[in-house]
């Protein structure tokens, strides 16, 4: 008589978070092993991670806003008055419809921090590929957003509170762990090469920052020669 074959193990099942289940654990169990179970979400998309960037975006707009008109509704006041002193002739409004404005203009501020997002996150795949990166554009923008749409509001919160300011140093340190652990976990590569991504938008950065500044103060410079009869 031959012997049944055991019965098939059950398969686990793939994590699933919600939105804020997601984020909670993107910001408080920061490891390797927490992003990899984000992107087996089977949820994960672009699509998702674009809506958690709007979404973070829109809230922070509009939690700048209430705090202001709250906490410090005077330096709120000033600011529209000024805005509507200082613009242009045809365009001077009250400050209520000016504050209205500002309003209807939150859904295209959001719009351009998640072009921002997108844009920086799409140069990191890029640099990330040419790295030896196993993994796609939507796994890198996922598992950035995870934590990148909490901080949006977090930084938010902290940048309006002046007792609260001095958290926002250690608050970028944090990021940039946490941005580490997701690169490795999105690109599957080693934290050498993971690292070596990093240093390389870095430089980036500073040499696009660099020609900005000479850009900008050229003309002074040239300004300066001139009037000092320095010639070349």
């Amino acid at each position: 008589m031959t012997e049944q074959p055991p019965p098939a193990q059950l398969v686990e099942a793939m994590p699933s978070f919600s939105w804020l289940g997601a984020w909670r654990a993107a910001l408080t169990q920061p490891s390797v092993a927490t992003y990899t179970d984000l992107l087996l979400d089977p949820r994960m998309s672009l699509r998702r991670a674009v809506a958690w960037l709007f979404t973070a975006s829109l809230l922070a707009y509009l939690l700048g806003i209430v705090l202001q008109a709250t906490v410090f509704p005077s330096t709120l006041v000033d600011v529209i008055r000024e805005a509507s002193q200082t613009g242009p002739q045809e365009f001077q409004a009250t400050p209520a419809v000016l504050l209205l404005l500002s309003l209807a203009c939150m859904p295209f501020m959001a719009a351009m921090f998640l072009a921002t997002y997108l844009l920086g996150l799409a140069l990191l795949h890029f640099i990330a590929s040419a790295l030896g990166s196993q993994g796609s554009y939507s796994e890198l923008v996922y598992a950035h957003a995870a934590y990148l749409a909490p901080l949006t509001l977090l930084t938010t919160l902290l940048g309006m509170i002046p007792v609260a300011k001095c958290l926002t140093i250690p608050l970028c340190l944090y990021s940039l762990g946490l941005q580490l652990m997701a690169l490795k976990a999105a690109t599957r590569m080693t934290w050498g090469r993971v690292i070596a991504v990093l240093a390389v938008v870095a430089v980036l950065v500073i040499l696009f920052a660099a020609v900005g500044v000479l850009a900008w103060v050229s003309p002074d410079v040239q300004q300066w020669i001139a009037e000092s009869g320095v010639t070349a």
